[in-house]
């Protein structure tokens, strides 16, 4: 019972369905590119996979955590992180639609919107990783 709580918030529904609605499109739309492209690859396939599962075991992760914070027991995390995992996910994944976007359709590549949007990402990225 108390696992389940952190599902029953509004707000952890629509990112978690966000998140997987968001990861089901960046899947569709590399399959489509690398077949377009006759890219296709079982063991690019196979990577990709094991990446969209860590995003799925990082949501069961985060809502254990909320559970866990919500029945008293302090684990050194600030609540709610389902909702930080879910949005950080998003964020992710949108990035890599974009990127594919680009490989898709090089005029949507060349674009002000594209641009503004993968300077944003490279600036995350250069934080992250900096």
């Amino acid at each position: 019972e108390i696992f389940l709580q952190p599902l029953r918030s509004q707000l952890a529904q629509v990112l978690i369905i966000a998140a997987f609605f968001l990861t089901f499109l960046d899947v569709l739309f590399v399959v489509g590119n690398a077949t377009i492209h006759h890219e296709f690859s079982s063991k690019k396939m196979r990577e990709g996979i094991g990446h969209k599962s860590t995003s799925v075991g990082a949501i069961l992760v985060g809502c254990v955590i909320d559970a866990t914070i919500s029945a008293g027991i302090e684990l050194g995390y600030p609540a709610p992180v389902l909702a930080s995992v879910c949005s950080y996910i998003c964020l992710m994944e949108i990035a890599s639609l974009l990127e594919t976007f680009g490989k898709l359709n090089p005029q949507f590549r060349d674009s002000p919107l594209y641009q503004l949007l993968a300077a944003a990402h490279v600036m995350h990225e250069s934080e992250v990783t900096g």
